[in-house]
């Protein structure tokens, strides 16, 4: 290799020069490493054996552009094979250049379609740039190339958790943690997901573990942060939190993200009003930040201010969170405005209960615009959407509409209408259960003494605030009584907990033969009452215009307005409102009160 090299320097092939200078790296000696990759450049320009060995010393001691450059000229190469790709497609995504990453991992894996690296590479790349299904295909077959790999099942955990499946991540972070107890990146994941199912005491287990593996990575301790205000407030120490976030800022007061950490500390606490004027300021100051503004749509919409709230609203899917449930259809949106003559696709999104809330706009909404409505309808509550009226043809989501000019999103509906609380309710009774399943349930139930109390006490886990409004069956211990028969609605996990209800609270639990909506709906309408958390049910039961008593944590979802025991939204229902942060005691006791109001009252008949 080398002509005039000096005499007491060994004569070197190109092939014996990169085997010492991989050897020499194996080995921790980057500087031999990199003198025998220039020498073998000064005779064969561009080897790109050669320039991807430099591209990985440059990487290690923090030469990212010279990583680049070096692993780029490896990869011009037609020889250069997928793994100096897959290099490439990592170093360019650490460096924000996500496009060539991408192209650079397509080939990888184009090269080497069972190669785990590369598509994992690719899975990253493609879970920063917000494709997340595509990114969960890759990863998966990451994990499935992989099974023993701890990475593989963290780097899935992070997708399914973008994708909103918190539960599902937690799978993959706990599997990669009992493939390897020390995955500082998995716990810190972990802790994550924990927190926000409100698991926060493992999470500050997992966090503190993840610390003491490697206490250099800031993100642990800013976490370790985050956990530590959210356990206070969870465990009724709000002062704290508050304490906690305000002692931060008194040294950065302009810390954005400690400015809205403040604000959903105090919002709990009640101090709406300020937690409202804090994120207000923030928009001011910059008013890009959707997350921020999304937070104060709802604190708007809570204080019953729907002109300014719908408003802001309509930024619910510009979050980096929510940006992929983003719906981009290729036809405006309605604004409110006449369209006779024209077609209108209105859809539903997000959960069960807002379907249930929303529909009773969509008669409102043809009637305004005056065009030929198209109601695109969710499976699960399709049936009962049906039976609704207000649309000219309603639709199963995923399958495709007949041609239109316009859409609207069934929550977008509220801007479009100009949406007011004295407009409100738009309609009432606008569901109606099936009456051949009102039928079914009215015979199996017939002989279950009155009155009929339907209970559901918890809500969806993986709802961002399931930890505040949902309970456990044990905790309405206090609504056991005599004479009173109390049937479970509960579905989910939570449903098991009917088989061993409270002393002296008489159950009936036909959880298991509740297949749908339709069969809720159906036994609903012949309770007495519907006793429920916020979770869809008590939706359902106010759009059917059934007696349904929610019950609500001190500072609630924005949609039950404050202070008042009625919903504009649903006549037939009560609320029953915590008096402080946690107390769910006096909220039972006012609920076991009503229901002895309600014994003398109920006939025998069915409803």
């Amino acid at each position: 290799m080398d002509q005039n090299t000096p005499a007491d320097v060994p004569v070197l092939t190109v092939s014996a020069a990169l085997s010492q200078a991989y050897a020499h790296w194996q080995a921790g000696q980057a500087m031999q490493a990199e003198q025998l990759c220039l020498r073998v450049l000064g005779t064969v320009p561009d080897q790109p054996d050669a320039r991807h060995l430099l591209g990985l010393i440059a990487h290690a001691y923090g030469r990212a552009d010279v990583a680049v450059e070096h692993l780029r000229a490896a990869c011009r190469s037609p020889l250069a094979p997928a793994a100096y790709h897959s290099n490439l497609a990592e170093i360019c995504r650490q460096q924000g250049l996500l496009d060539e990453a991408e192209h650079a991992a397509r080939r990888a894996v184009a090269l080497e379609p069972h190669g785990a690296e590369g598509w994992n590479n690719l899975g990253i790349v493609l879970q920063e740039q917000g494709q997340l299904a595509a990114s969960l295909e890759c990863l998966q077959r990451v994990a499935a190339l992989m099974p023993d790999s701890p990475q593989a099942h963290n780097n899935l955990g992070n997708t399914c958790k973008r994708l909103g499946g918190n539960a599902q991540a937690l799978k993959h972070y706990a599997h990669a943690l009992e493939l390897d107890p020390d995955y500082a990146q998995a716990l810190g994941n972990l802790a994550l997901a924990l927190h926000d199912q409100a698991r926060h005491d493992e999470a500050l287990a997992a966090i503190r573990r993840a610390i003491e593996i490697d206490p250099l990575t800031p993100e642990w301790h800013r976490h370790l942060a985050r956990i530590e205000a959210a356990r206070a407030e969870l465990a009724g120490r709000y002062a704290e939190a508050e304490s906690l976030l305000r002692h931060a800022l008194a040294n950065d007061a302009d810390n954005i993200m400690l400015l809205r950490q403040l604000a959903q500390a105090i919002r709990p606490l009640g101090h709406t009003d300020e937690a409202r004027a804090i994120l207000e300021s923030i928009v001011r100051a910059t008013p890009t930040d959707a997350g921020a503004r999304f937070d104060l749509a709802e604190l708007l919409l809570l204080h019953g201010d729907y002109d300014a709230g719908w408003r802001e609203y309509r930024f619910r899917y510009r979050m980096p969170h929510t940006a992929m449930r983003s719906r981009h259809v290729q036809k405006p949106r309605w604004d409110g405005q006449p369209i006779a003559g024209k077609t209108l696709l209105i859809h539903d999104e997000q959960g069960y209960g807002d379907t249930f809330q929303f529909l009773q706009l969509v008669a409102w909404a043809r009637q305004r615009s005056g065009a030929r409505i198209i109601l695109e309808i969710n499976d699960a509550c399709h049936n009962l959407a049906e039976r609704s009226g207000g649309f000219d043809q309603i639709i199963r989501a995923g399958t495709i509409p007949p041609a239109f000019d316009l859409h609207c999103e069934l929550m977008s509906l509220p801007l479009a209408l100009g949406l007011r609380l004295a407009d409100l309710p738009a309609s009432t009774a606008y569901l109606r259960a099936d009456p051949l399943r009102v039928e079914r349930w009215r015979a199996r139930l017939a002989g279950l003494p009155r009155p009929w109390a339907g209970l559901v006490w918890a809500g969806r886990p993986s709802h961002p605030n399931d930890a505040q409004r949902s309970l456990t069956l044990a905790d309405l211990a206090p609504l056991a009584q005599p004479g009173v028969s109390f049937i479970s609605l509960q579905k989910g996990e939570a449903a098991a907990q009917a088989d061993t209800p409270p002393t002296g609270m008489a159950m009936v639990s036909p959880s298991q033969d509740i297949n749908d909506f339709d069969d809720t709906a159906a036994l609903i309408t012949l309770l007495d009452v519907l006793v429920s958390v916020d979770s869809s049910p008590a939706h359902l039961a106010g759009a059917l215009d059934c007696p349904v008593w929610t019950l609500l944590p001190y500072v609630p979802d924005w949609r039950w307005l404050q202070e008042r025991a009625d919903t504009p939204w649903y006549p037939s229902m009560r609320l029953f409102r915590q008096p402080g942060p946690g107390a769910w005691g006096p909220v039972l006791d006012e609920v076991a009160t009503a229901l002895r109001a309600l014994r003398p009252q109920a006939g025998s008949g069915g409803a």
